[in-house]
């Protein structure tokens, strides 16, 4: 019998991953998988189990939680023979949207069951990683905003962007490729591996987690008039049609900018005011 580690993190999703092991042991081929739970207690938690889960000969490593809970577990899996799975119960679920992964916990244990894996890219950010979508700009702002808020979920996401907008404005970025150097003045700049945010943002409607390319995608700031149609073309995939959109696509990227944070999936950090961002190829298996 193979064990499979379930790494959960139990305030993800308004608490929802407290009691989620019985779902999973429900739902879960115990012919075939031998469960183990470890639940996260403390900031970095996730990737000390990952790390130690690497040693333990499990056919798979789990990551039950939202998107930060997969970037955790996935930067300790990537360039391993351990495939990582998603439970998504977190408040966006960007990368399990992407990958088509059911959101409830029926579903995704039923893909565990069949173990079908795909060899995923990720974006690497001075030795960071993504695996949805990374950013620099408005974007990051909202992640730091919205991680000190007490409220998770939807609502506070909408809270968060709606008190950075009036604070933010267009800056000026240099990207540089190996061909070319772009100066470009703009509202925030996202490097997607994935197509959307979560909760079916779409910022890269043509972005594939397969493909070797990073979607490099610059978006003006519009004016209040212009958010509504702005946000309609973003939650129906349509947004590369719109005037105040840009993209680049490309294998690696040297970045300038005007600040020195930016985001991971989510999760604000620091990146300096010069950054690289280039797309390791097939460095993750993911079931899916």
């Amino acid at each position: 019998m193979q064990k499979i580690l379930f790494i959960v993190n139990p305030i993800a999703g308004k608490k929802a991953g407290k009691n989620i092991h019985q779902d999973i042991i429900r739902y879960l081929d115990t012919d075939k998988f031998k469960p183990h739970f470890k639940y996260s207690e403390y900031s970095g938690h996730i990737s000390e189990i990952a790390e130690h889960g690497l040693k333990e000969n499990y056919r798979a490593i789990i990551a039950v939680g939202g998107d930060g809970t997969v970037n955790e577990t996935g930067r300790i899996l990537i360039h391993s023979n351990i495939p990582m799975g998603i439970i998504p119960i977190g408040s966006g679920n960007g990368l399990a949207r992407h990958l088509r992964v059911p959101l409830s916990v029926k579903g995704a244990v039923r893909l565990i069951n069949k173990m079908d894996i795909l060899q995923m890219d990720a974006i690497r950010i001075n030795g960071m990683y993504s695996f949805c979508v990374a950013g620099i700009g408005f974007d990051a702002e909202v992640s730091r905003m919205f991680q000190q808020m007490k409220a998770r979920g939807l609502f506070s996401y909408i809270i968060a962007c709606l008190r950075c907008f009036n604070q933010s404005k267009n800056q000026n970025f240099i990207v540089r490729t190996k061909q070319k150097e772009h100066h470009l003045n703009g509202f925030m700049m996202c490097f997607a591996n994935a197509n959307q945010f979560g909760n079916n943002a779409y910022i890269a409607p043509g972005a594939n987690v397969s493909d070797g390319i990073i979607d490099l995608v610059l978006v003006k700031k519009p004016y209040y008039l212009q958010i509504p149609l702005f946000a309609f073309k973003t939650f129906t995939g349509t947004l590369e049609n719109h005037s105040l959109y840009n993209r680049i696509n490309g294998s690696e990227f040297e970045i300038t900018q005007e600040n020195d944070f930016a985001h991971l999936d989510g999760e604000p950090t620091k990146v300096g005011t010069k950054f690289t961002v280039a797309i390791e190829e097939k460095a993750l298996p993911v079931i899916c």
